[in-house]
């Protein structure tokens, strides 16, 4: 479990917004910091702060920003304003997120800040010949050139490289990728694969393959099977 320590979560919109995070990573454990926040963050090591702007009363923001970053915790802001009035995102390692809190995006600037906090000796990268997908910074890069990808995009092949050569049903595949946030049925599934495939497969590389009546999997470039 990742604990997220909340700062200033005490608006229904924060609460809110927890929630469709919480429903979002099963794997998030949230705590309220309450009164002793810095207790909070010694209590749970290795834990992510987390701070509600709006919630963080007259001084603002910048004192909780500046008391987790000296505690070496990655921060995430959520500002309500483009002004980083007290916030000294040079203290230490902080995401700042803006207006509307998209859950994605918070979920990736989580992510992001808990990757660089690791340090480049936990670097978490799949390769397969000259495709890389960087799990700390969430890139993705093909013979040298950055793909813009869009983050179902992203997870998908995530999710198809993790597990290479191996078959995934459509349903399967909704459930293990956009869990409860998807509306579209198996049809979400061929647009994405449709998409992807227009910015990752090229006359040299077809990474994804169509199993007929079963759904897909990824095909590594050593792989000699078939490529439909």
């Amino acid at each position: 479990m990742t604990t997220i320590i909340l700062f200033g979560f005490v608006q229904s919109e924060s609460m809110s917004l927890v929630d469709n995070l919480r429903a979002r990573d099963r794997s998030l454990n949230f705590v309220p910091a309450g009164s002793d926040g810095a207790g909070e963050l010694a209590r749970h090591e290795g834990a992510t702060a987390m701070i509600w702007a709006a919630g963080a009363g007259p001084e603002g923001p910048g004192p909780l920003i500046l008391a987790a970053a000296d505690a070496g915790a990655p921060v995430v802001v959520l500002l309500h304003s483009f002004s980083l009035n007290g916030v000294d995102a040079a203290r230490g390692n902080i995401e700042l997120s803006f207006p509307p809190f998209n859950p994605e995006e918070v979920l990736l600037r989580i992510r992001i800040a808990r990757g660089r906090a690791a340090g480049p000796h936990a670097s978490n990268v799949i390769r397969h010949g000259e495709l890389s997908i960087d799990r700390d910074r969430y890139e993705v890069m093909l013979s040298g050139r950055k793909v813009d990808l869009t983050y179902k995009e992203y997870e998908l092949l995530k999710f198809l490289a993790s597990n290479p050569s191996r078959v995934f049903s459509r349903e399967a595949l909704l459930r293990s990728v956009w869990e409860y946030d998807y509306f579209g049925g198996t049809r979400t599934v061929d647009v994405h694969v449709r998409r992807l495939r227009s910015k990752i497969d090229d006359v040299r590389n077809r990474f994804i393959e169509t199993v007929w009546n079963v759904g897909y999997r990824f095909r590594p470039p050593d792989d000699s099977s078939d490529a439909t």
